[in-house]
């Protein structure tokens, strides 16, 4: 009996058949609803009988739903037909933020073509002073936070971004080309283009991690109900208001606006706002012993705000010197409470650190609190922030850079990005912003840097935007990487006046290439051959190892000029192998990376006798990244 060949329909013979837009396929399937089949080198998908059965059985869409250029008519549908069409809506819309989702073409290349990264070296800055290398990586956002997922995945501290705001006036690029308040898919498509950003960013996040966003009023409250599904609403710790504009700001019907939004998000409950030394007045630690210098703090607390039914287990008695029982309780006999709970106040007392005063025949107990230079400071920032710098203090710091103005629109000021990285974080952080624009942020961790000794790195990303080809450099390389070199260089100020010493620092410029592997969730041997040969400066960035030492048709060697030694091997045939085993297998700190088409640690056992060897295959691991954030 012969075979019984399937048929298969194109996405827009389907999307004609159930009337709904090609689009809503395109999600439905993204999103597992209905899984369908993919053909050919770009993965077009192809649907059968069985796909369109799922689909209505599910409820997706309706006997009533139309693709007509006004919306759906319902002028001639009984009652019965109605009641249907509401049945259906009600499964596709819950609540939260709902939109059209727009389809963007740096996205969809990611299917066919695998991003990597190849390194600019006339753009890298070597002045030392740094124990770690800052980067810069130039290209599309999107595709450098796809190869930052297998890079980094997990290991940023603190990002911060400056989207466009989609204000209406052309500040918004999708697809090429400019929004503008007209457009009828304007807020869909800036939902669309942040969705699939920050879904990445937040993989990247350590679990401890925190992203600050600003924003203004055009989107701030569809950024708040995104984030809100993306991070969690649990792990939405604020937004705070930073006025940033003094004596102005944008003049609009009833109200002048001279503030801005920034939308604080946790990755998880672990984050922790970073508390603050702060030195302390020696002469108010008053009194002494044989430990030293201390002041005394009362441990009892009472009034209206420190009530005994209020914190009932902060109410229980301690003994005295004479052991008697003594109650936080206020000269009028009211119940108050203790500052510390049982465990604290067993550690005190254990430690000999509660000092005990008699006043009016009665003992009254006081915490030692003993000098040591510092004191930690709890910090509980107000949600509006005043004098933290404004936009023309950001605009000043570009002109005594570059020595002209108007280099870039609206940069923000250092102190504001300082502001979040020293509490938002430890003074190892690694600081990311992938909306980098004129480099504030690499900046501002520079300068914090030196201020409290940190060792903090940041990642800055950026495209090259506004580049005409006529001899005007775009974003990245006239603006960003020329403001970056001359902070770790030194600048006369305002092109000849106050020198300005360097910060010192290095930094690794990297660019966004791709090589076509005709389709990603399923990449042939010879074009994983072609990937791997061209795969070296991601590792090199993985591994924090950037100095290239040898490259040949067989394999690459980098080194972090220090212990680390980094080999990639990226041929089947293993004829050479050995030259490179022999040229690192006897350094401090070795990884070894070699080609593999199984992926499943093939080498994981052959370096068992080499305690400072580590071994990986790739491209696999890298693949298979890729393949998850694209399908």
């Amino acid at each position: 009996m012969a075979k019984k060949i399937e048929k298969y329909y194109k996405i827009g013979e389907v999307a004609e058949m159930l009337g709904v837009h090609e689009d809503t396929l395109r999600n439905w399937d993204a999103h597992g609803l209905v899984t369908v089949e993919r053909f050919g080198t770009r993965g077009d998908r192809r649907y059968t009988a069985e796909h369109i059965r799922q689909i209505r059985e599910q409820g997706l869409v309706s006997d009533l739903a139309r693709r007509r250029p006004n919306g759906r008519d319902y002028s001639e549908c009984t009652k019965e037909q109605l009641i249907k069409e509401i049945e259906v809506l009600k499964k596709q819309r819950k609540y939260g933020l709902v939109w059209e989702e727009k389809m963007e073409g740096v996205v969809e290349m990611c299917k066919a073509q695998a991003p990597i990264l190849q390194s600019v070296p006339k753009m890298n800055v070597k002045r030392g002073g740094d124990e770690r290398r800052h980067i810069m990586i130039e290209g599309d956002n999107y595709h450098a936070l796809q190869v930052l997922n297998y890079t980094h995945k997990g290991k940023i501290d603190v990002i911060y971004i400056d989207p466009p705001y989609n204000t209406g006036n052309k500040d918004f690029i999708f697809n090429d080309r400019l929004v503008d308040r007209e457009d009828g898919y304007r807020h869909s498509k800036w939902l669309s283009f942040m969705e699939k950003r920050l879904q990445l960013a937040k993989d990247l996040m350590s679990n401890g991690g925190v992203i600050f966003i600003s924003i203004d009023d055009n989107e701030q409250a569809n950024l708040r109900s995104l984030c809100d599904e993306i991070f969690g609403e649990t792990n939405f710790i604020g937004m705070l208001i930073w006025r940033k504009k003094e004596g102005g700001g944008q003049a609009r019907t009833h109200f002048v606006v001279e503030h801005e939004y920034i939308l604080v998000y946790a990755k998880s409950e672990s984050f922790e706002w970073a508390d603050e030394e702060i030195p302390v007045d020696e002469s108010s630690f008053n009194k002494e012993d044989d430990a030293g210098k201390f002041k005394a703090v009362k441990l009892a607390k009472w009034g209206n705000t420190s009530k005994r039914e209020d914190r009932p287990k902060m109410y229980f008695p301690i003994k005295d010197p004479n052991g008697r029982n003594v109650y936080p309780t206020a000269p009028d006999g009211a119940d108050g409470r203790w500052r510390v709970g049982k465990d604290r106040m067993n550690h005190l007392i254990e430690e000999n650190l509660i000092l005990w005063q008699e006043r009016d025949n009665k003992f009254v107990p006081y915490e030692k609190i003993y000098f040591d230079g510092k004191e930690v400071k709890k910090n509980k920032e107000r949600s509006i922030l005043y004098n933290l710098a404004t936009t023309g203090d950001g605009a000043n710091e570009l002109t005594e850079i570059f020595g002209k103005k108007d280099t870039f629109e609206n940069p923000k000021p250092t102190e504001l990005i300082k502001f979040f990285a020293k509490f938002g974080a430890g003074e190892d952080a690694i600081v990311l912003d992938f909306f980098a624009g004129s480099g504030t942020t690499g900046h501002a961790v520079m300068e914090l840097n030196k201020e409290d000794g940190g060792n903090r790195q940041f990642i800055l990303c950026t495209n090259n935007e506004n580049n005409n080809g006529n001899g005007h450099r775009g974003i990245a390389e006239g603006v960003c990487q020329p403001r970056i070199k001359k902070v770790m260089e030194g600048y006369e100020k305002n092109g000849g006046g106050e020198k300005v010493e360097g910060l010192g620092g290095n930094l690794e410029y990297l660019k966004t290439e791709f090589v076509d592997v005709e389709n990603i969730a399923d990449v042939s041997d010879k074009k994983r051959l072609e990937f791997t040969h061209q795969a070296g400066h991601m590792i090199a960035l993985k591994e924090n190892a950037f100095t290239e030492m040898e490259k040949n048709e067989w394999y690459q060697i980098f080194t972090d000029d220090e212990n680390k030694f980094v080999g990639l091997y990226f041929r089947e045939n293993l004829e050479k192998l050995e030259d490179l085993e022999r040229k690192i297998l006897d350094k401090k700190e070795v990884k070894l990376y070699i080609f593999s088409h199984g992926g499943s640690s093939d080498w994981a056992n052959d370096y068992d006798e080499y305690d400072n060897v580590v071994v990986e295959d790739i491209p696999e691991p890298i693949l298979r990244v890729y393949k998850s954030l694209n399908y």
